[in-house]
């Protein structure tokens, strides 16, 4: 045991000490070749990475960082060589000279606890889709890798997978696989890049394939039963790539670009490389693409591909020069698609939150490596907006065009960028950097400042400062409001105004909004009538059938609250609606089972029905919302509980704490303790285990 332990020790110590001196000053990792084996009916992750290195320092060890191991070898030029294992790191032992070229080669098997997800629907313990998550230090989990974002290399990969599964990956496919129970996907990529920006996604796809004005092969990807809704998803990504390549000034700078949607993501979408996977939740139809816009998230992390993937941030403190580039460049998008007001509305949304936030002192700098979403994307975007007013729009884009060529595929910080800003606008920014950058607090008054520049955010902030002013005092402004030519942004203050006022006038004002036919206006319209009277009945009734389903949702609950037949109100409604997405179909269920009229052969269809939506084949969002109907309905079923408590057991933190915080009540209920105990057997040890840890249980 000692022996062990002195082992254990050593290895702790060799790991920290690489740590604390970066590995970059002793070995230049050039290339990576992957070969790996995806088995359909395990977690497992089975075998080889082949690194291209040279060294630059003589040393006696180099490591690779590398979790959830349970099985590794090390090869040297082929030839085996020792490895110490610590959990983190796999250290290599062997005589490295300087100027040497090596192939270092890692056998491996791990069962990755994060960074790789095996999305299992029916529970039947075969996966149904699989899809990776790396940015931070996460690749490591599941594959033996470089966790320092500094050292990029040229990736390939060979990923063998169940022959019912189609498998995407960084780079370009080499040839398609022939039919075969267990298919070989080929991915060469040609540039290097960080390896937290290495990605698959392997499951029953589909692809639309289309290219850009510039030549460059574009992949939409979409699961069968979906055909319908890659219209709507994908409308604009096509001219959101040919603005962004435009605006940005360099040619894109991967061989391909690929969106691929995912079940159950981290997060709504993740930048790697020539690759962007994205939540499914964004994957919708028509009226589903009016409420849930996948445009931002589309240009967000396209925008990433040159800001992130090709010039890369040296470490936290830079993280701006990632996310709050890819950020204004998603609003530059926006704007192309929707004009220059709802582009100065965002911007004033970003400093709202900004200034509230530093009103209460939960702020820091913008070079803070600790600093919260808020302030890298949103702050970031502003810093950018303030500096192209600084130096001018042209200066700004040359600037933009310059530092990405002078660094491409390195790492760079700040000053990088601020360097060739200088150099090319000739200015000293030591001002800007002291308001936007260094400074603690968001510059609020600055930028109102630059705002105001904008006819159109003068009016805003004008009609703005009517919140605190009677319905008389503001009428004839709300008139000119609705003036040609009209300003949506204008008109949604408008209304959110409305909501506060008690004045028959109002209502005109309202209908003439809605004539407008905007959605987002009919929403605020529709989301701002507690009830329905004899002044708002008719208007509120004529958007049952509007191009929302938020907006119908929203409707159909007015109506029936205020119908005395119900039956026939949600009746009246579904014949009206070619289709119902799961938030307005549990909607009508749940008014259903709450309206006479129905018979009980007839509701218990319906209840079934909403008991259906707490499966695993169903968004989080979805599952979390009927939790929430059964619940207060006190209607959840046997199979209902097993879906909680895998909800309980999920890998989104938000939908599994809620989930948690459920069974946890439930548990305390007879009619819950009886059937979450009754669910226990369905479930592994080590499942099991982490149930009973939830609630609070003693083995």
């Amino acid at each position: 045991m000692k022996w062990i332990t002195i082992i254990a020790l050593f290895v702790t110590f060799l790991s920290q000490s690489q740590n604390t001196s970066s590995q970059l000053e002793l070995v230049d990792f050039h290339k990576a070749q992957v070969v790996i084996l995806l088995d359909e009916s395990s977690n497992e992750v089975k075998g080889e990475i082949l690194f291209d290195l040279t060294i630059l320092k003589d040393a006696s060890s180099i490591f690779i960082d590398a979790k959830n191991l349970v099985a590794y070898q090390a090869f040297l030029d082929n030839k085996e060589v020792k490895a110490i294992y610590d959990g983190e790191k796999l250290v290599v032992e062997a005589p490295f000279r300087a100027s040497d070229n090596r192939q270092l080669k890692i056998r491996f098997t791990s069962y990755p606890s994060k960074a790789m997800y095996h999305i299992d629907e029916d529970n039947d313990r075969i996966w149904d889709q699989v899809w990776t998550q790396g940015q931070g230090k996460y690749t490591s989990n599941w594959l033996p890798s470089i966790d320092d974002m500094n050292d990029k290399m040229i990736w390939s990969f060979q990923i063998t997978a169940p022959g019912s599964k189609r498998v995407i990956a960084n780079g370009k496919l080499t040839e398609v696989p022939p039919a075969a129970d267990q298919m070989i996907w080929n991915y060469n990529m040609e540039k290097p890049m960080s390896s937290y920006l290495v990605a698959l996604a392997a499951g029953d796809y589909q692809v639309k394939r289309d290219s850009s004005a510039s030549g460059v092969p574009l992949e939409y990807y979409y699961y069968q039963e979906d055909e319908k809704k890659v219209a709507p998803t994908y409308q604009h990504s096509k001219e959101i790539f040919d603005f962004l390549e435009g605006e940005i000034g360099v040619a894109y700078p991967w061989q391909n670009y690929k969106q691929v949607p995912v079940k159950d993501f981290l997060y709504s979408g993740m930048e790697n490389t020539g690759m962007t996977i994205f939540n499914d939740e964004f994957f919708t139809d028509e009226l589903g693409a009016n409420d849930r816009s996948y445009v931002n998230v589309n240009a967000h992390e396209l925008a990433h591909q040159w800001f992130g993937d090709l010039v890369t941030e040296t470490e936290a403190k830079h993280h701006w020069l990632h996310e709050g580039f890819a950020s204004y460049y998603a609003l530059l998008a926006e704007k192309h698609l929707y004009g220059n007001s709802y582009f100065q509305a965002q911007l004033f949304e970003y400093a709202e939150a900004l200034n509230e936030q530093s009103s209460k002192g939960n702020s820091t700098s913008l070079l803070d490596a600790k600093a919260n979403s808020l302030t890298f994307y949103q702050h970031g975007a502003w810093a950018l907006h303030a500096l192209k007013d600084e130096v001018g729009a042209f200066s700004f884009r040359e600037s933009v065009t310059k530092y990405l060529l002078r660094n491409k595929y390195q790492n760079v910080t700040t000053a990088s960028f601020l360097d060739v800003v200088a150099e090319v606008s000739e200015k000293d920014l030591t001002d800007f950097k002291a308001t936007w950058l260094t400074s603690e607090v968001f510059p609020t008054a600055e930028a109102l400042r630059i705002l105001r520049k904008q006819p159109v955010m003068e009016q805003y902030l004008q009609l703005a400062a009517r919140r605190i002013s009677t319905f008389e005092e503001s009428y004839n402004s709300y008139k000119e409001t609705l003036q040609k030519p009209v300003e949506m942004v204008l008109v949604k203050e408008m209304v959110a105004q409305l909501s506060i006022h008690d004045n028959d006038k109002k209502y005109e004002l309202l209908q003439q909004a809605a004539a407008l036919n905007d959605v987002e206006v009919n929403q605020l319209i529709v989301l701002s009538t507690p009830t329905l009277n004899n002044k708002n009945r008719e208007l509120i009734t004529s958007m049952l059938n509007d191009a929302s389903y938020i907006t119908r949702e929203s409707v159909l609950f007015l109506l029936w609250n205020d119908a005395s037949d119900k039956r026939a109100v949600l009746e009246s409604a579904k014949a009206q609606w070619e289709e119902m997405n799961s938030s307005l179909d549990m909607a009508w269920i749940v008014l259903a089972l709450n309206s006479a009229g129905y018979t009980n052969e007839e509701l218990l269809p319906f209840l079934v029905r909403l008991q259906a939506y707490t499966g695993s084949e169903y968004s989080t969002e979805t599952r979390t919302a009927s939790f929430d109907y059964l619940i207060n309905l006190d209607a959840m079923s046997q199979q209902n509980y097993t879906d909680l408590m895998n909800a309980s057991l999920h890998h989104v933190w938000r939908f599994y704490e809620n989930a948690q915080g459920i069974l946890k009540a439930q548990y305390k209920k007879e009619n819950g303790q009886f059937f979450i105990d009754q669910s226990l057997g369905n479930f592994d040890t080590k499942s099991q285990e982490r149930l009973k840890r939830v609630l609070g249980l003693k083995d």
